[in-house]
């Protein structure tokens, strides 16, 4: 399936908004090693070179959440953010909380999320 031009989400993907639980997924390309089992987009410190750093990668989420965000009015705060991918802890603590603060400005987090 791809994006329509517009950016507009079809009306079958905002069905039932706001009536179920609404999580979000952010996918951490960092990667200590490369597991040799791994299909995911992900990259080792040695295959990024000084070229990639990841305050870019958070820039980047940052933006695509705020897009995400304008594509979905009247979103519900999120109840459950999902970290994965790679190695989510290479980010560190103050990583992992740029994405949880990302998350709350696009969406807001609910009281209760996990």
């Amino acid at each position: 399936m791809s994006t329509p031009e517009d950016l507009h989400l079809p009306d079958s993907a905002l069905e039932g908004l706001g009536t179920r639980p609404f999580g979000v997924y952010v996918h951490v390309p960092f990667c200590a090693t490369r597991c040799g089992y791994c299909d995911f987009n992900t990259y080792t410190a040695g295959e990024l070179g000084s070229g990639a750093a990841p305050e870019d990668w958070l820039e980047g989420v940052r933006r695509e959440l705020d897009l995400a965000a304008r594509r979905m009015p009247g979103a519900p705060a999120v109840d459950t953010v999902f970290v994965g991918g790679g190695t989510p802890s290479l980010l560190g603590a103050d990583g992992l909380g740029a994405v949880l603060e990302a998350v709350r400005g696009a969406f807001g987090l609910a009281a209760d999320a996990r």
